[in-house]
């Protein structure tokens, strides 16, 4: 199976997951809901997907969220304490030890432990109490797509599963499948911006809230396949000194939706483009496309909590078409294995 195909699966795998998984996300949830914090620990695409549900824990389910640094345990000896808490990791593979073993401290402290990966039989499946496993079926290219979307729609269904047995306002995944095929079709798009971004050895990649996740997946999928320079920021920390990086005919990449940060990113592309930026906009936001050179202008009806699910295929398909503007092989992207183990 090409990196294309599997991209193009992700629509068929989150419908398997929102199928199969709400029984299994309702009795983790149910776990999750009586704990005091969580803490995600993961690498890679994997640690993007963290980020994310740090923002959905939070908001949805009003649990404090945060991201472990894996060498306090792994290195320094110096964990700090899990109880009353829950650890949750995240590998695709499942295969990394740092994850499990963040994993497996956390359960020694008597903390709930849930590792969410696409091989349930893993060094994580049996370092965590429970198993949440991705159904993605087999991901055999170096690049992760379908497994990063599906990692993602794991961690929204336990929010949200999480936030129902808190007793708030439950997170609705309808219409996400559909979003998705929209995003895969939106693939001659990509390659349109591929051709005007050129061959630039560096872009600046921009997202805000729930979106800062997308930005920081879609640079690395850039570095990853085409070898480029792609430099990832939340918008508000860009304002925080990396401004300074802008020179006339930069191609800045801007994740925007309607939403809460609508303002601030419409302003944010009419001020880019006014320092001689080349801005091109991934939105569903007709005023932000209009003030970006160019723009892929998604449509689906999608909350703005899940927006970022389908911004990163987009994401993905733009990096693809990148490798190929500089002759690279993105199913072959150099020095890179399918597992990496870190300790």
């Amino acid at each position: 199976m090409s990196l294309r195909a599997e991209i193009a699966e992700q629509p068929r795998v989150v419908r398997r997951l929102l199928d199969e998984g709400w029984p299994e996300s309702r009795a983790l949830g149910h776990a999750l809901s009586r704990v005091e914090h969580i803490t995600l620990v993961a690498r890679g695409s994997s640690d993007n997907a963290a980020t994310y549900g740090k923002y959905l824990f939070e908001s949805i389910a009003g649990v404090v969220t945060a991201l472990a640094a894996p060498s306090l345990v792994t290195r320094y000896q110096a964990p700090p304490s899990y109880a009353r808490g829950a650890v949750i990791g995240i590998s695709q593979s499942g295969a990394s030890p740092d994850v499990a073993a963040v994993v497996a401290e956390g359960r020694r402290a008597g903390a709930v432990t849930i590792g969410i990966t696409n091989q349930p039989r893993s060094v994580l499946g049996r370092a965590a109490e429970h198993v949440f496993a991705l159904r993605a079926g087999r991901e055999r290219e170096v690049a992760a797509t379908k497994t990063f979307t599906a990692t993602c729609v794991a961690l929204a269904l336990l929010a949200a599963t999480t936030a129902e047995a808190r007793g708030r306002s439950a997170l609705s995944l309808a219409g996400l499948p559909e979003a998705l095929d929209e995003a895969v079709a939106a693939e001659p798009e990509a390659a349109r911006l591929a051709r005007a971004i050129g061959r630039a050895a560096t872009v600046i990649v921009l997202g805000r809230g729930y979106l800062y996740p997308a930005a920081l997946e879609s640079a690395l999928k850039v570095k990853e396949l085409a070898r480029v320079w792609a430099e990832p920021y939340s918008s508000a920390d860009f304002a925080h000194g990396p401004r300074t990086l802008l020179r006339p005919r930069t191609p800045v990449v801007l994740f925007a939706s309607r939403g809460a940060t609508e303002g601030e990113s419409r302003a944010l592309a009419s001020s880019l483009a006014t320092k001689g930026a080349r801005v091109y906009a991934i939105t569903n936001d007709e005023r932000v496309a209009g003030r970006a050179r160019d723009a892929i202008l998604l449509s689906a009806p999608l909350s703005e909590t899940l927006v970022p699910i389908s911004f990163v295929v987009v994401g993905q398909q733009l990096a693809v078409a990148l490798a190929r503007r500089h002759g690279r092989d993105p199913e072959r992207p150099a020095g890179l294995a399918k597992v990496t183990r870190t300790l």
